[in-house]
C-alpha cells in the first residue's frame, strides 16, 4: 500500500498539492467554525464573505479625484510634475470585495481587512486635462479603483433567520486612469495617473441566514468620505461563511 501510494504521488504531484490544499483550507475552516461557547452566544468567532458591489461618486463640488502626474517625460521635457484639475464628471463602478471580520459574543463586530477592484461603468470620451503646463489625454473608458478597509467596528443583532449589522471602516482607495502625455503633434501613451484618497465608510446590512454557516446580505454603503465629503456610496449583494 505505502508502495502505491509512493509511486501515485511521484507519477501525480498534483495528487501531493491538492492534498496540501484540503488541509490549509481544513484549517481555514476550523479558525471560522464556532465553538460550544460561541454557539451560545459567548467567545470569539470569525466570518469569511465575498459580494458584488455597484459604488457612485458625483464627483461634486464638495469633493473630486485629482490626478498626480510624476516624472513624465516627452521629446520637449524631461520632468513634468504636478497634478490634473479635479474631475468634472460623475462615476460609477462594478467590482467584487471580499474580507475577514471577527466576532464577539455574537454581538460585536471587528472587521479586520477587506480589498476591493472596480472596473468604471459606462461609455465616456477622451478628456483633455493639463498638469505643470503640459496637456494630457485621459481615457475614463479604461479607469480602475481598488480599495482597502482594516480595523473597523460594528454591531450585529439576530431574529430567527434574519440579522441586521452596522459596521464604521477607515481604509484607502485609489483610482487609475489610463492618459497619454502632449508630444510636439503626437500622443505618447505613459502609465496610468493615479489619485489616492483615504475612506471612512458606513454600512446597513440586513442577511438571511440560509443554514448554520451560511447567508446572503443586501448592504448600503454611504461614503462618509471618499475624495470629499458625502461622495457618493455602494449597494451589495454579499455572500457570508461563518458563525
Amino acid at each position: 500500500m505505502k508502495h502505491t501510494l509512493g509511486r501515485l504521488l511521484a507519477t501525480r504531484p498534483h495528487v501531493g498539492a491538492f492534498r496540501y490544499l484540503a488541509c490549509v483550507m481544513a484549517v481555514a475552516l476550523g479558525a471560522l467554525w464556532p465553538s460550544d461557547a460561541e454557539a451560545g452566544g459567548h467567545g470569539l468567532s470569525g466570518e469569511l464573505w465575498v459580494e458584488a458591489t455597484g459604488t457612485y461618486m458625483p464627483n461634486g463640488m464638495d469633493g473630486s479625484p485629482s490626478l498626480a502626474v510624476s516624472q513624465v517625460s516627452n521629446s520637449a521635457r524631461p520632468n513634468i510634475n504636478g497634478s490634473t484639475p479635479p474631475f468634472g464628471f460623475a462615476t460609477g463602478f462594478f467590482g467584487a470585495r471580499t474580507g475577514l471580520d471577527w466576532v464577539a459574543s455574537d454581538r460585536w463586530v471587528f472587521p479586520l481587512i477587506d480589498i476591493g477592484f472596480y472596473g468604471i461603468v459606462g461609455a465616456y470620451s477622451d478628456i483633455l486635462a493639463s498638469a505643470d503646463g503640459t496637456f494630457f489625454r485621459l481615457h475614463p473608458a479604461g479607469t480602475f479603483m481598488v480599495d482597502a478597509e482594516i480595523l473597523g467596528i460594528g454591531v450585529r443583532f439576530k431574529r430567527r433567520r434574519w440579522m441586521f449589522e452596522a459596521t464604521l471602516k477607515p481604509g484607502i482607495a485609489m483610482l487609475a486612469v489610463p492618459a497619454a502625455v502632449a508630444d510636439g503633434k503626437t500622443w505618447t501613451d505613459i502609465d496610468a495617473l493615479n489619485s489616492v484618497s483615504p475612506t471612512l465608510r458606513a454600512s446597513i446590512s440586513v442577511c438571511r441566514r440560509l443554514d448554520p454557516l451560511e447567508r446572503v446580505c443586501a448592504s448600503v454603503t454611504p461614503n462618509i468620505y471618499q475624495w470629499g465629503w458625502g461622495n457618493g456610496g455602494s449597494i451589495s449583494l454579499r455572500w457570508e461563511f461563518g458563525s
